[in-house]
This record gives C-alpha cells, sequence and structure tokens, in this order.
C-alpha cells in the first residue's frame, strides 16, 4: 500500500539517498531499512520539520531519521540520544562522518536535554510507560524557546483494524525477535496526546498519516507559545 503525496509537504528525501548514507551496514540493517520505507512514511515526516535549526532526536535508534532530516536540509544541526549502545554504534558507523551529526548514548527518559530549537520523537513513547512519557515531554516544553518546536510521531488507537494489527506486528518486534527495547506498550489516544501537549503550553496540530499504510500513523506538531 503507498501513500499520496501531500502536495503542501511534498517528500523532499529519496530512499536511494538514504541507503546510500548506509552502504557500509550490513544486510539485515538494509533490509530494515527496506521494509521500514514500505510500512512507516517516515520520508514525508521530513517536510514538516524546520529546515534549519539545532534539532535533537530523542530515541533515535539506528540514526535513520536524523540521517533523513539531514539529507533534507543541511543547514540542520542534528544530535540523536538514544538508550540502546547497539544501535547508536550502528549510526555512528554509517553516519559518524557527516558534520553536525552527533550520536549519544542515553536514557532519554533521564538526561539532561540539551539546547535546542526543535526535539523529535519518532516511534519512541509508546514503549515508555505513562508517567516517565509525561515527564519527558514536560522536560521537551522546559527546554524550548518560545515558538520552539515538538515533533511527536506514534500510533493511534483508531481506525481499530489498523490499530490492532500494529499491536500484534509491535509484539513480534519487541516480545519475539527483541528488535526495540521494551517488555509492554503505551499507547495513547489522539485525543489525549493532544490535550497532555496543550496542558503543557503548545498549540497542537495533528497529522493523519495512515492512508495508504497498514499502521495507524500520527504526527502531531506541536508549537511552543
Amino acid at each position: 500500500m503507498r501513500a499520496k503525496i501531500d502536495p503542501l509537504h511534498p517528500v523532499r528525501v529519496t530512499r536511494k539517498a538514504v541507503l546510500g548514507l548506509f552502504r557500509e551496514a550490513g544486510p539485515l540493517m538494509r533490509a530494515y531499512l527496506r521494509v521500514k520505507f514500505r510500512i512507516c512514511p517516515i520520508l514525508r515526516m521530513e517536510a514538516y520539520i524546520p529546515d534549519k535549526g539545532m534539532i535533537v532526536d530523542l530515541g533515535c535508534g539506528n540514526g535513520l531519521f536524523a540521517a533523513i532530516l539531514k539529507l533534507g536540509s543541511p543547514a540542520r544541526e542534528i544530535v540523536g540520544i538514544d538508550l540502546d549502545a547497539r544501535k547508536i554504534a550502528e549510526a555512528r558507523k554509517s553516519l559518524g562522518n557527516i558534520p553536525h551529526l552527533d550520536f549519544r548514548l542515553g536514557d532519554v527518559a533521564a538526561v539532561t536535554y540539551p539546547p535546542a530549537d526543535v526535539y523529535t520523537i519518532i516511534d519512541v513513547l509508546y514503549l515508555i510507560p505513562f508517567a516517565a512519557q509525561e515527564r519527558i515531554l514536560r522536560m521537551c516544553a522546559a527546554a524550548l524557546p518560545p515558538e520552539g518546536t515538538l515533533v511527536l510521531k506514534d500510533m493511534d488507537k483508531k481506525p481499530r483494524r489498523k490499530y490492532a494489527w500494529n499491536a500484534i506486528q509491535e509484539t513480534l518486534a519487541v516480545k519475539i525477535i527483541g528488535f526495540t527495547l521494551g517488555s509492554r506498550f503505551y499507547f495513547r489516544s489522539r485525543a489525549d496526546y493532544a490535550a497532555l501537549l496543550e496542558s503543557l503550553g503548545f498549540a497542537v496540530d495533528i497529522v493523519p498519516l495512515h492512508k495508504g499504510y497498514w499502521y495507524p500513523h500520527i504526527l502531531f506538531i506541536a508549537r511552543k507559545k
């Protein structure tokens, strides 16, 4: 299934360009990238991020979204933080020579956040307990300057059939294969996320991204008032 192009936010980064950055990665990593492109609108999300400034990608994993952001606009300075030492090593191996792209090992629920104009959290919070989710979002709100942006990507609870399918797939990836660190899931509805972000002083735009995909992808663009 393929998603339609948003004329206001066209896809600006190609799969080929991203795969070129990971050309030294192993076969499993490259297979993962190809699957990710098919099941997630990760290339589409790049155009919703400001073209310049300091961006901190919380829970950056193997650096995929950070790489996409850098390809979309070289003017971006990007720091990725993740708890998984294996994935940080993968990111540094493939992307460590790119200027103004840095990867740091750390627990996003516990580290001190570096100053930034934008924080991104892409498919991370569902693996973190609700109280820690709120703490992370609160820390983002405190660290951002006025008009700073928080971009949060997660899975919605609707459409229900897509939410159920996603739960099955995540169970396979997390609990059986062990691809991602975590033991259970903490999904929120779009209404819950919107209310929480607004209570933290953000103006929130919601961008459903599930059309054309099997999964209930949803994007929150939160701008600090």
